[in-house]
Protein backbone atom coordinates (compact mmCIF):
# COMPACT_ATOMS: atom_id res chain seq x y z
CA UNK A 1 0.00 0.00 0.00
CA UNK A 2 1.28 3.49 -0.87
CA UNK A 3 1.95 6.25 1.65
CA UNK A 4 -1.45 7.78 0.84
CA UNK A 5 -3.20 4.52 1.77
CA UNK A 6 -4.33 3.97 -1.82
CA UNK A 7 -3.90 0.83 -3.88
CA UNK A 8 -4.23 0.28 -7.60
CA UNK A 9 -4.39 -3.44 -8.25
CA UNK A 10 -3.79 -4.40 -11.88
CA UNK A 11 -3.20 -7.60 -13.84
CA UNK A 12 0.27 -8.11 -15.32
CA UNK A 13 0.29 -8.02 -19.11
CA UNK A 14 2.79 -10.88 -19.23
CA UNK A 15 2.12 -13.34 -16.39
CA UNK A 16 -1.45 -12.34 -15.49
CA UNK A 17 -0.57 -11.95 -11.82
CA UNK A 18 -2.15 -9.14 -9.82
CA UNK A 19 0.00 -6.44 -8.22
CA UNK A 20 -0.29 -2.97 -6.74
CA UNK A 21 0.93 -0.55 -9.40
CA UNK A 22 1.45 2.17 -6.81
CA UNK A 23 4.16 0.06 -5.18
CA UNK A 24 5.85 -1.05 -8.43
CA UNK A 25 9.09 0.33 -9.82
CA UNK A 26 9.81 1.56 -13.33
CA UNK A 27 11.51 -0.57 -15.96
CA UNK A 28 14.86 0.22 -17.63
CA UNK A 29 13.71 -0.10 -21.24
CA UNK A 30 15.17 2.35 -23.76
CA UNK A 31 11.88 4.07 -24.54
CA UNK A 32 10.64 7.62 -24.16
CA UNK A 33 8.12 6.54 -21.50
CA UNK A 34 9.00 3.52 -19.40
CA UNK A 35 6.34 1.37 -17.73
CA UNK A 36 5.97 -0.42 -14.40
CA UNK A 37 7.60 -3.73 -13.46
CA UNK A 38 5.51 -6.65 -12.23
CA UNK A 39 7.03 -7.99 -8.98
CA UNK A 40 6.08 -11.57 -9.93
CA UNK A 41 7.67 -11.97 -13.37
CA UNK A 42 9.83 -8.79 -13.38
CA UNK A 43 8.38 -7.91 -16.79
CA UNK A 44 7.04 -4.54 -17.90
CA UNK A 45 4.39 -3.63 -20.46
CA UNK A 46 6.36 -1.36 -22.81
CA UNK A 47 5.52 -3.64 -25.75
CA UNK A 48 1.88 -4.18 -24.77
CA UNK A 49 -0.88 -3.24 -27.25
CA UNK A 50 -2.11 0.37 -27.08
CA UNK A 51 -5.47 -0.84 -25.77
CA UNK A 52 -3.81 -2.36 -22.69
CA UNK A 53 -1.85 0.80 -21.95
CA UNK A 54 -4.92 2.96 -22.45
CA UNK A 55 -6.94 0.81 -20.05
CA UNK A 56 -4.14 0.81 -17.48
CA UNK A 57 -3.73 4.58 -17.42
CA UNK A 58 -7.43 5.44 -17.71
CA UNK A 59 -7.98 3.82 -14.31
CA UNK A 60 -4.76 5.02 -12.67
CA UNK A 61 -5.10 7.27 -9.59
CA UNK A 62 -3.69 10.78 -9.51
CA UNK A 63 -0.67 9.71 -7.48
CA UNK A 64 0.51 7.36 -10.22
CA UNK A 65 0.02 10.00 -12.88
CA UNK A 66 2.11 12.39 -10.80
CA UNK A 67 4.91 9.81 -10.54
CA UNK A 68 4.81 9.25 -14.30
CA UNK A 69 4.94 12.96 -15.08
CA UNK A 70 7.84 13.57 -12.69
CA UNK A 71 9.84 10.69 -14.18
CA UNK A 72 9.24 11.30 -17.86
CA UNK A 73 8.65 15.00 -18.21
CA UNK A 74 11.20 16.55 -15.91
CA UNK A 75 13.60 18.81 -17.75
CA UNK A 76 16.65 16.84 -18.89
CA UNK A 77 19.78 18.66 -19.90
CA UNK A 78 22.26 16.25 -21.48
CA UNK A 79 25.71 16.64 -19.92
CA UNK A 80 28.49 18.05 -22.06
CA UNK A 81 30.48 15.36 -23.84
CA UNK A 82 33.97 14.87 -22.38
CA UNK A 83 37.07 15.59 -24.38
CA UNK A 84 38.05 12.56 -26.51
CA UNK A 85 41.15 11.79 -24.44
CA UNK A 86 39.12 11.99 -21.20
CA UNK A 87 36.25 9.70 -22.26
CA UNK A 88 35.85 6.37 -20.44
CA UNK A 89 36.58 3.32 -22.56
CA UNK A 90 35.00 1.22 -23.94
CA UNK A 91 33.03 4.16 -25.32
CA UNK A 92 29.48 4.07 -26.70
CA UNK A 93 28.10 6.85 -28.88
CA UNK A 94 24.30 7.18 -28.54
CA UNK A 95 22.62 9.12 -31.35
CA UNK A 96 18.95 9.96 -30.83
CA UNK A 97 16.89 13.14 -31.17
CA UNK A 98 14.69 12.34 -28.14
CA UNK A 99 16.12 13.57 -24.86
CA UNK A 100 14.18 10.94 -22.92
CA UNK A 101 15.96 8.19 -24.90
CA UNK A 102 19.31 9.89 -24.37
CA UNK A 103 18.65 10.01 -20.64
CA UNK A 104 17.74 6.35 -20.15
CA UNK A 105 20.38 5.10 -22.58
CA UNK A 106 23.17 7.07 -20.92
CA UNK A 107 22.04 5.94 -17.47
CA UNK A 108 21.92 2.28 -18.49
CA UNK A 109 25.25 2.32 -20.34
CA UNK A 110 27.10 4.09 -17.53
CA UNK A 111 25.64 1.68 -14.96
CA UNK A 112 27.41 -1.11 -16.86
CA UNK A 113 30.76 0.66 -16.57
CA UNK A 114 31.03 1.96 -20.15
CA UNK A 115 31.65 5.51 -21.26
CA UNK A 116 29.03 7.39 -23.26
CA UNK A 117 28.84 10.41 -25.54
CA UNK A 118 25.60 11.77 -26.99
CA UNK A 119 24.53 13.04 -30.41
CA UNK A 120 21.18 14.51 -31.49
CA UNK A 121 21.05 13.64 -35.21
CA UNK A 122 22.85 11.70 -37.89
CA UNK A 123 25.11 14.54 -39.03
CA UNK A 124 26.21 15.28 -35.49
CA UNK A 125 26.67 11.55 -34.89
CA UNK A 126 28.90 11.27 -37.93
CA UNK A 127 31.05 14.17 -36.71
CA UNK A 128 31.32 12.58 -33.25
CA UNK A 129 32.39 9.23 -34.72
CA UNK A 130 35.24 10.92 -36.55
CA UNK A 131 36.27 12.86 -33.44
CA UNK A 132 35.90 10.20 -30.73
CA UNK A 133 36.32 6.90 -32.60
CA UNK A 134 33.83 5.16 -30.25
CA UNK A 135 33.89 1.40 -29.72
CA UNK A 136 30.20 1.16 -30.61
CA UNK A 137 27.51 3.41 -32.09
CA UNK A 138 23.92 2.95 -30.91
CA UNK A 139 21.60 5.02 -33.09
CA UNK A 140 17.94 5.64 -33.74
CA UNK A 141 16.75 4.96 -37.28
CA UNK A 142 14.68 8.10 -37.90
CA UNK A 143 16.25 11.46 -37.03
CA UNK A 144 16.41 14.99 -38.49
CA UNK A 145 19.14 16.07 -40.92
CA UNK A 146 20.36 12.49 -41.49
CA UNK A 147 18.82 9.19 -40.38
CA UNK A 148 20.72 6.47 -38.56
CA UNK A 149 21.00 4.10 -41.49
CA UNK A 150 22.49 6.72 -43.80
CA UNK A 151 24.89 7.73 -41.04
CA UNK A 152 25.94 4.09 -40.76
CA UNK A 153 26.57 3.86 -44.52
CA UNK A 154 28.86 6.89 -44.39
CA UNK A 155 30.70 5.53 -41.35
CA UNK A 156 31.35 2.26 -43.18
CA UNK A 157 32.55 4.03 -46.34
CA UNK A 158 35.24 5.96 -44.47
CA UNK A 159 38.42 3.86 -44.05
CA UNK A 160 39.15 5.61 -40.74
CA UNK A 161 35.81 4.59 -39.19
CA UNK A 162 34.69 1.56 -41.22
CA UNK A 163 35.51 -0.92 -38.43
CA UNK A 164 33.19 0.84 -35.94
CA UNK A 165 30.20 -1.40 -35.05
CA UNK A 166 26.87 0.37 -35.62
CA UNK A 167 23.57 -0.80 -34.11
CA UNK A 168 20.33 0.73 -35.35
CA UNK A 169 17.33 0.84 -33.01
CA UNK A 170 13.79 1.28 -34.29
CA UNK A 171 10.16 0.50 -33.58
CA UNK A 172 9.17 0.82 -37.25
CA UNK A 173 11.62 -0.92 -39.57
CA UNK A 174 11.45 -4.41 -38.09
CA UNK A 175 10.43 -6.55 -41.09
CA UNK A 176 12.79 -8.91 -42.90
CA UNK A 177 12.98 -6.66 -45.97
CA UNK A 178 14.10 -3.70 -43.90
CA UNK A 179 16.63 -5.77 -41.99
CA UNK A 180 18.12 -7.11 -45.23
CA UNK A 181 18.32 -3.59 -46.63
CA UNK A 182 19.98 -2.33 -43.47
CA UNK A 183 22.66 -5.04 -43.68
CA UNK A 184 23.28 -4.97 -47.44
CA UNK A 185 22.84 -1.29 -48.33
CA UNK A 186 23.71 0.53 -45.12
CA UNK A 187 26.06 -2.15 -43.71
CA UNK A 188 24.45 -2.07 -40.27
CA UNK A 189 26.12 -4.50 -37.82
CA UNK A 190 23.02 -5.12 -35.72
CA UNK A 191 19.38 -4.15 -35.92
CA UNK A 192 17.13 -4.03 -32.87
CA UNK A 193 13.46 -3.33 -32.40
CA UNK A 194 12.39 -0.88 -29.71
CA UNK A 195 11.64 -1.07 -26.85
CA UNK A 196 15.05 -2.46 -25.94
CA UNK A 197 15.12 -4.06 -22.51
CA UNK A 198 18.06 -3.51 -20.17
CA UNK A 199 19.13 -7.18 -20.31
CA UNK A 200 19.09 -7.06 -24.12
CA UNK A 201 21.19 -3.90 -24.10
CA UNK A 202 23.69 -5.42 -21.70
CA UNK A 203 24.01 -8.53 -23.87
CA UNK A 204 24.39 -6.40 -26.99
CA UNK A 205 27.12 -4.22 -25.50
CA UNK A 206 29.07 -7.16 -24.16
CA UNK A 207 28.86 -8.99 -27.48
CA UNK A 208 30.00 -6.12 -29.67
CA UNK A 209 32.50 -4.54 -27.32
CA UNK A 210 34.24 -7.84 -26.60
CA UNK A 211 34.39 -8.47 -30.33
CA UNK A 212 35.90 -5.06 -31.05
CA UNK A 213 38.31 -5.01 -28.09
CA UNK A 214 41.33 -6.62 -29.87
CA UNK A 215 41.02 -4.24 -32.83
CA UNK A 216 40.61 -1.25 -30.54
CA UNK A 217 43.69 -2.09 -28.50
CA UNK A 218 45.69 -2.66 -31.69
CA UNK A 219 44.61 0.75 -33.04
CA UNK A 220 45.75 2.48 -29.85
CA UNK A 221 49.12 0.74 -29.74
Amino acid sequence: MSESGQTYTVTCYRCQSGYDALEAGWCSCLVAETTLVCPSCLGCFCDAPPAFKSSFWSGAPRGLWDRKFALHHGEYQPPANPEPDEATRPLVLVVDDERAIQRVAARAIESLGYGVVLGRNGQEGLDLVRRYHPDLVLTDALMPRMDGREMCRLIKEDPDTSATPVVVMTSLYTGVRYRNEAHKVHRVDDYLAKPLAFDALRSLLQRHLERSAPATEEARA
